[in-house]
């Protein structure tokens, strides 16, 4: 064999090698791409099937024997029914926070409070919000609280306000409060296994998420009537009282300060903080929500309006902004806006920087 047949056999073979190579690597490429695309046993294949068949809006017999199916799966379909919380179909997103709620894992907890947060249709944050309530996981807390407030939705609103008290239930279970005694509770955004209630004048603090809790007596003066938390500092916390205005604390509810100045407290009059908000953008950032309980044999409550805090709660000061012919129950921030909520009514109210 002369030179030149040996070079052009070597080509000849450098190129089949090369093929071979590239054709395995395209096999490989294949075969992973359809692992993770496609489910990898008969389970995953049923369970897909089932989901399928959540596409229709209307309660058909396949739909209905679908949601049996897969409640019966249980935790084997959340993976995929958070997949379908995905979907580009909205009547596959709304059934499939249905079905989360009925099989109540927490794995699916953030997810739905995504949904709940920003799905743009109103019948998913519906299902997201009660599906949450039926988890019971502290973690949903501010997101059920934000939509009780801000949703655009009265039934959306309903709903969550709905789970929370069923959050409410557990915790005090868990912590074995009354639960008539809670005048408050609140989860830190920066941990959201960090929860705080207020029952009376003492605190009780869980952070594993509400599994076990540690007890606070008497560290406040008066009747919580309203709880939140720094969205930064976990252990800021700022409680509003019945007759004694507002207190601070920055180690965990363990000590308190009143940090009432600007705000003119009524010696005996049965004062009350409704609600308190802490901008999320700037933490250094408060507005209250006040009133007064008036009477004897007829008690009526009524408002005083609204207060703002720039220094942390250093100082107040009244704002012109709402009404004070109505008493605004919740406060909460939602895309840079603040809400009130006064009965079922959501009240858009101004935040001057």
């Amino acid at each position: 064999m002369n030179i030149s047949a040996l070079f052009q056999n070597r080509s000849r073979r450098t190129w089949i090698t090369a093929g071979a190579i590239v054709a395995l690597l395209a096999i490989i490429a294949f075969a992973a791409v359809n692992a993770t695309a496609t489910p990898r046993n008969p389970v995953e294949v049923q369970i897909q099937g089932w989901i399928a068949d959540l596409q229709s809006d209307k309660l058909t017999a396949t739909r209905q024997q679908a949601q049996r199916n897969l409640e019966r799966a249980g935790q084997s379909a959340v993976p995929q029914l958070l997949v379908a919380l995905r979907s580009n179909n909205s009547a596959l997103r709304r059934n499939a926070a249905d079905m989360l709620g009925y099989i109540a894992s927490p794995q699916a907890t953030e997810a739905l409070a995504n949904a709940l947060r920003n799905d743009p249709v109103p019948a998913v944050r519906r299902n997201a919000a009660y599906a949450l309530g039926e988890i019971h996981e502290a973690r949903a807390i501010n997101a059920l609280q934000q939509a009780a407030v801000a949703d655009p939705s009265r039934i959306v609103r309903g709903t969550a306000a709905d789970s929370l008290a069923r959050v409410r239930t557990i915790l005090a279970k868990a912590a074995n409060v009354n639960e008539q005694h809670i005048g408050a509770y609140a989860a830190a955004p920066s941990q959201q296994d960090l929860v705080y209630v207020a029952a009376k004048r003492d605190i009780w603090a869980s952070r594993d998420g509400g599994k076990t809790w540690g007890t606070l007596s008497n560290v406040l003066p008066s009747q919580v009537t309203a709880l939140t938390v720094n969205p930064t500092k976990a252990q800021e916390l700022y409680a509003g009282t019945e007759g004694m205005g507002i207190f601070k604390s920055i180690d965990g509810g363990a000590t308190w300060m009143a940090v009432n100045d600007g705000i003119v407290l009524t010696p005996g009059a049965r004062e009350a903080i409704t609600a308190i908000a802490i901008d999320p953008d700037n933490a250094n950032v408060l507005y209250i929500a006040r009133g007064a309980w008036v009477g004897t044999s007829s008690v009526q409550f009524y408002p005083n309006g609204l207060m703002v805090s720039r220094d942390g709660g250093e100082t107040w000061i009244a704002l012109n902004v709402g009404s004070n012919a109505e008493a605004i129950a919740k406060l909460a921030f939602r895309d840079g806006q603040l809400y009130g909520l006064a009965g079922d009514r959501v009240l858009a109210l101004a935040t001057p920087q």
